[in-house]
């Protein structure tokens, strides 16, 4: 049964969205079949199989809740159902309270999990929603506690616990995002887990994690209303105790990351393939707009560095352009601007990259060359930046109607910087593959004749600065040259050649030196007519110019031991 995951959000990439889509089923097998196997021995229903019997309970909670507005009445009401789901999921609900760092400040807690020392792992926290809308409909996160939430002190306790936790202005409570941000994940020890939930969602915050805001979601109504199998086989893999707080080893949920964070690293280097390639193609499709409409001769050597550094340029553009459309957080792109989004971004485009192009408008006009210089115009000139935020719409400054963008006057984005690029527009079958090397990862090889090989999209809110140094680095090795002449590509004899690596070029009178295992074949001989612009891995130019990208484990040592010293005292 494909695993389902419709009802379950994937807020800012908890895990990359790939991994999601199309691996997490496979790195889930082994703990459906262990469940599969317990029921048939007579341990107990599967988790899926207890949630999905809850069905009928929820549909009369929904219907309870409908009818009541009491705050204190609905958090009753809601109570049974929460503690039997939690307990389907290996939990068990203890109302309790839980004292802050300040020592005068309590909040409820449901239920926890501890770890072996006495210091907490999950805590799971209960909001009600008080609203008089649709059942369901709040964020969890966005609601306070209720005082009666919190438990009457025990007989004998050393001290009353009764604050619950207000803004230093004493104004309205706080909600449970701000609760998590500056009460319990600033714990002296904090738990890793923090599970918040009402009868209509419920969300999965980690605390490395958590300053990104980066959850899971789970909107019960939908997985309730639908009570498809395999969604519930998700939910209860993605929230089970033994999935988050096992009793020993990694959990399950450490290593789903593990696996989409090498994920991630494996797209950096398919990334680093398409990279290379799209800068061929750009330095190749310069030379014949120049060629063919410009009517100029492109040949001459000294013209090869100069095209290679503005293509480089173009593709960092690109790169650039991709990275802060992903990440929001940075505040740069507007993306939350529908203006933006659909007429101006790159993510837009990115949605062409494998359009068929049928016509021959469509495959040799220039709507994609003519976007992306729009866009990288706007980058650097900006874009209604010296409006006052009076313009602004209500949504969190968003604008309405309209967007902004601060100029970005770097080397990046200079036109000075391109003069040679200027002068060329583009097809639209070219930037197309360029868009699509940037944006899917490669084909996978093998696999049966005429199957479908799937290519993932490249989630570029997951791929880190160390990721993308590294494909920085492995551009500096390349250096982009013309054929002078007709080249034949060879390697040696019994090695799989890869395009990565340093490569070989012979002339046409030399090919008779060398054995078909030496030949490099592409369904025929691999050829670069004379004037093709090819871009490979040259000598030892990295090494000459010392340009390394340090692996973030050595960044990381070097900050911390710098910093104790600086702050040791």
């Amino acid at each position: 049964m494909a695993l389902d995951l419709t009802g379950i959000s994937n807020e800012n990439e908890f895990y990359t969205s790939h991994y999601l889509a199309s691996i997490l089923e496979d790195d889930l097998k082994d703990l459906f079949s262990t469940w599969t196997k317990a029921a048939e021995e007579g341990k107990g229903k599967p988790p899926a199989d207890r949630l999905l019997a809850l069905s009928r309970d929820y549909a009369r909670l929904r219907s309870e809740l409908a009818r009541e507005r009491d705050s204190e009445e609905r958090l009753a009401l809601q109570r049974p159902f929460l503690s039997a789901f939690l307990a389907a999921l290996g939990y068990d609900a203890a109302p309790t309270a839980r004292e802050m760092a300040d020592g005068a400040t309590a909040i409820p807690v449901f239920a926890e999990v501890k770890k072996r020392n006495g210091a907490p792992e999950i805590w799971i926290l209960e909001t009600v929603e008080t609203d008089e809308g649709d059942a369901g409909a709040t964020d969890p996160l966005a609601l306070p506690f209720l005082p009666v939430q919190l438990p009457p002190s025990e007989q004998g306790a050393e001290s009353r616990i009764e604050a619950l936790p207000l803004p230093a202005d004493a104004g309205e409570p706080l909600t449970l995002e701000d609760i998590l941000t500056d009460l319990v994940f600033s714990l002296p020890e904090p738990p890793r887990w923090a599970v918040v939930l009402n009868h209509g969602l419920v969300v999965l915050a980690d605390r490395t994690k958590w300053a990104q805001k980066r959850t899971l979601r789970f909107d019960l109504a939908e997985l309730y209303g639908r009570r498809a199998q395999s969604s519930f086989r998700a939910l209860a893999a993605l929230l089970h105790r033994d999935s988050l707080a096992p009793e020993g080893g990694l959990s399950l949920l450490d290593t789903l990351d593990e696996n989409s964070h090498k994920h991630a690293f494996a797209v950096s280097d398919d990334l680093k393939y398409s990279v290379r390639e799209a800068v061929e193609l750009l330095g190749n499709e310069a030379l014949f707009y120049l060629r063919e409409r410009l009517h100029e001769g492109v040949y001459g050597r000294e013209m090869a560095k100069p095209l290679t550094d503005e293509c480089l340029r173009y593709l960092y553009r690109l790169l650039f352009c991709f990275y802060v459309e992903a990440r929001p957080e940075l505040g740069y792109a507007p993306m939350k601007s529908e203006e933006y989004r659909t007429g101006y971004s790159l993510e837009a485009l990115r949605d062409l990259e494998l359009q068929d192009l049928t016509t021959e408008e469509s495959k040799n006009g220039f709507f994609l060359n003519d976007s992306i210089a729009t866009l990288f115009r706007l980058v650097y000139e900006g874009f209604n930046h010296e409006e006052k935020q009076t313009v602004l719409g209500a949504d969190q400054g968003t604008d309405r109607h309209t967007f902004r963008m601060e100029p970005l006057r770097s080397h990046l984005f200079d036109p000075e910087r391109t003069p040679l690029l200027n002068r060329v527009r583009f097809r639209n079958h070219v930037l197309q593959k360029v868009l699509e090397c940037l944006s899917l990862s490669r084909p996978k090889k093998g696999g049966k004749r005429g199957a479908k090989k799937r290519r993932g999209r490249i989630s570029y809110s997951q791929l880190g600065i160390n990721q993308l140094g590294a494909v920085y680095e492995g551009l500096l090795s390349y250096t982009g040259f013309f054929a002078e002449e007709d080249l034949y590509e060879v390697h040696r004899a019994g090695e799989t050649p890869d395009e990565l690596q340093n490569a070989w070029f012979v002339k046409a009178a030399d090919l008779a030196n060398y054995t078909d295992e030496e030949k490099l074949f592409d369904g025929r001989l691999r050829k670069y007519a004379k004037g093709t612009f090819i871009y490979r891995l040259s000598g030892r130019n990295r090494e000459k110019s010392a340009s390394y990208y340090t692996p973030e484990v050595l960044t990381r040592c070097v900050v911390k031991y710098a910093l104790r010293e600086l702050l040791k005292d």
